[in-house]
């Protein structure tokens, strides 16, 4: 290299800071292509990950009590698992008095008696729908109550007194009309054995009447007994005989 001392130390001094400054470019570029990738992968990746291991959408429904009286209340749960959130719920079944509610939990009191099948169906923000299980709901009249058999969890047993009653309610009426015509038959044969009794007490003597009973005498012809004084015998008709003087 040709030239003073003095020029050849100051090209080389350029040469190198020249030097220096590109692999410091070269660094600087190579760390912000680092940086926006990372924030990509940060920004993007996570998520595609996440909604690749969430899997397909599920429902399953529970429904507690199963079996209620009419008026008691009535918890439904719906438990949704894979797909995109947030969930639509929609339910189909219920028994009267448990409105329809966009939730995954409600709970109501059924107006309504009988047996219900209840479902629920859960869509996700990707669109994807599916069906839970079907669970069945049991609600009995609030007027059978303790713990039965029924299916209402009742107690379907009456009073005994009145089983009792409702099995001879056909005879109560018969009961009834013989229990009335005995009675006033047994008054009237009371009157009638009175009436019999003072009849024949008045028909009886009167006390003393029979020792002053009428003198009487036999009769000439016939024997017969004759009050003493008659002419004729009441008997055979024979005159009497006179007395003497």
């Amino acid at each position: 290299m040709n030239g003073t001392p003095r020029t050849r130390v100051f090209a080389l001094t350029v040469a190198l800071v020249l030097f220096a400054g590109g692999i410091g470019l070269a660094a600087s570029l190579a760390h912000v292509g680092s940086t926006s990738g990372e924030t990509r992968s940060a920004s993007v990746g996570p998520a595609v990950l996440a909604d690749a291991a969430s899997g397909p959408l599920g429902a399953s429904l529970t429904v507690s009590p199963s079996q209620v009286q009419s008026g008691q209340s009535i918890q439904i749960q719906t438990t949704a698992t894979g797909g995109v959130q947030p969930y639509t719920f929609s339910y189909s079944g219920l028994p009267g008095g448990c409105s329809n509610q966009n939730q995954p939990s409600l709970t109501c009191n059924p107006t309504s008696t009988g047996t219900f099948t209840v479902q629920a169906s859960v869509s996700d923000s990707n669109g994807s729908h599916t069906q839970s299980n079907s669970v069945s709901v049991d609600v009995t009249s609030s007027s059978n109550n303790g713990n039965g058999n029924g299916k209402g969890g009742g107690n379907n047993s009456s009073n005994p007194i009145s089983s009792l009653f409702s099995g001879f309610s056909g005879l109560l009426p018969l009961l009834l009309i013989f229990g009335v015509v005995g009675f006033v038959t047994w008054i009237l044969l009371l009157v009638g054995v009175w009436i019999i009794a003072i009849t024949l007490v008045r028909r009886l003597p009167k006390r003393g009447t029979i020792g002053a009973a009428e003198p009487t005498t036999p009769c000439a012809k016939c024997s017969a007994a004759i009050p003493v004084g008659s002419k004729f015998c009441s008997e055979c008709g024979a005159a009497t005989a006179p007395k003497g003087p």
